[in-house]
C-alpha cells in the first residue's frame, strides 16, 4: 500500500507564477509579451517536475527578451520585487525566482558579464535563493567567486551571508558537486569559521550542515576545525557543533563524541528492553521501552537513539536512525525511557508487510534488537 497523492511540490511553480513574471518584466520593459510567454509555457507546464518548469520559463523567457544578457540580464534584476523579510521562503511569491537563477547561470556565464551576473546572484538570494544558480560561476571562475564570497561573509544581509556557505556546500540537495575547491579547502573553512558565530541561525544552520555534508569526505578536517572553535564556546557554536556532528554521533564516531563530551564506550547496561507488540497494524503506534542503568559511580552524558530497520521492497531490511533522547546518568543509577513512534506511510517512505526491528544505540554503541510483524 502506498501513500495517497498529496500536494505536488512542484505546483509551487504554476501559470499563476509565469503570469507574475511577465508583469514583472513588463513594468520594466514595456515590449514583453506576456501574453505570448503564457502561450509557450502553457501547454506543458503542469506535466513537468518543479525543476522541469523552472528550466522551461527560463527558455522560454530567453527567446523573447532581448539576445544580449547585458540588457536582459539588467531587465530582470531590475524587475526583482520586494526582499524576503524573514529567513524562509514564504514570501508570497518566493518560487517565482526559480526560474532566474536557471536563466543566469545558463545565460550570464559569459566572463564579460561577470559582474553583472554576481549582482544578479546577491539580489536573488535576497528574495529567494541562489544556492543553487551559483555553482557554475564557482566552476568555471573559482578565483573571482572566491573574492566575492569573502566580501559577502561580511555583508549585512543574512541571506547573502547564508549563500557564502549553502551556495559552496559539496552535497547540497539536488544540486551538482562543488569539487573546485577541493584541493584547497582551507579557503572554505576560512568562511565558514567567519560565520560560525553569526547571529542569525538561519545562517548558522546552513554552516552546520555544510560541515555535515563535508563529514562524509572531510572528516577529519571538520573535527579538527570545531575542536579548535570550542575553545572559545558560545551558545551559537555550542548548537552549530551538535548540528554538525548529527550523522556522525549517529554513526558513533569517537572523535565527534569526544568533542561533545560523550564516550563512545559508555559504562551502561540495558535491562527489560521490550516491544510491546509483536505484531501491529499499519498506522498504529510501535512502544518500546527499556531501563539504561550505570555500571560506575561517576555521571556519564548520554546520547540515545534507536534504529527501526524497515523491511524493503526486496524483502531486505534498511535501518534508519531516530534520536530519542540525550540526558545524563548519574552514577550507580537506572533510568527507565519508553518510546512510541507511529508506523505509516510517507512520501519520503514506503512501508511494506513483514518483519521489522528496533535496536537501541547509546552513544553510537548497539544493545539489543527486536523484532516486529507489521500487517496491512
Amino acid at each position: 500500500m502506498k501513500p495517497e497523492k498529496k500536494f505536488e511540490f512542484s505546483e509551487v511553480i504554476n501559470i499563476q507564477t509565469v503570469q507574475k513574471i511577465g508583469k514583472s518584466i513588463q513594468k520594466i520593459w514595456a515590449d514583453f509579451d506576456t501574453q505570448k510567454l503564457e502561450q509557450k509555457v502553457a501547454p506543458t507546464l503542469s506535466s513537468l517536475a518543479f525543476k522541469a518548469r523552472a528550466n522551461l520559463i527560463a527558455e522560454v523567457l530567453y527567446e523573447l527578451l532581448p539576445d544580449d544578457f547585458g540588457t536582459s540580464g539588467q531587465i530582470l534584476l531590475d524587475a526583482f520585487g520586494e526582499e524576503l523579510d524573514n529567513p524562509d521562503f514564504t514570501g508570497e511569491h518566493a518560487f517565482m525566482y526559480m526560474p532566474h537563477g536557471v536563466y543566469v547561470s545558463r545565460y550570464g556565464l559569459e566572463e564579460a558579464h561577470f559582474e553583472l551576473s554576481t549582482q544578479f546572484l546577491y539580489e536573488m538570494t535576497k528574495r529567494f535563493s541562489a544556492e543553487f544558480a551559483i555553482r557554475p560561476f564557482l566552476d568555471k571562475f573559482p578565483e573571482r567567486m572566491l573574492h566575492k564570497l569573502q566580501e559577502w561573509v561580511k555583508d549585512e544581509s543574512q541571506h547573502v551571508r547564508r549563500l557564502v556557505s549553502e551556495g559552496t556546500r559539496p552535497r547540497l540537495p539536488w544540486a551538482s558537486r562543488v569539487t573546485v575547491y577541493d584541493e584547497n579547502y582551507k579557503v572554505i573553512m576560512d568562511l565558514l569559521t567567519a560565520l560560525r558565530n553569526d547571529p542569525e541561525l538561519y545562517v548558522r544552520r546552513s554552516v552546520a550542515n555544510h560541515l555535515n555534508d563535508l563529514t562524509k569526505d572531510r572528516k577529519d578536517l571538520v573535527l579538527t576545525n570545531l575542536e579548535a572553535w570550542n575553545k572559545t564556546a558560545t551558545k551559537n557554536i555550542d548548537w552549530l557543533t551538535k548540528h554538525a556532528l548529527r550523522t556522525l554521533v549517529k554513526a558513533g564516531d569517537a572523535g565527534a563524541l569526544k568533542i561533545l563530551g560523550f564516550s563512545d564506550n559508555p559504562q551502561v547496561e540495558v535491562l527489560n528492553f521490550e516491544v510491546q507488540q509483536s505484531s501491529l497494524k499499519l498506522g498504529e503506534k510501535l512502544v518500546f521501552s527499556f531501563d539504561i542503568e550505570s555500571k560506575v559511580s561517576e555521571p556519564q552524558n548520554l546520547v540515545v537513539d534507536y534504529m527501526i530497520y524497515f523491511k524493503k521492497a526486496n524483502g531486505s531490511q534498511s535501518p534508519k536512525v531516530f534520536k530519542l533522547k540525550v540526558l545524563e546518568l548519574k552514577g550507580n543509577s537506572l533510568v527507565q525511557l519508553q518510546k512510541k513512534q507511529t508506523l505509516q506511510q510517507l512520501s519520503t517512505r514506503v512501508l511494506y508487510e513483514g518483519m521489522h526491528a528496533v535496536e537501541l544505540q547509546i552513544n553510537g554503541k548497539t544493545f539489543g534488537k527486536k523484532e516486529f510483524e507489521l500487517i496491512f
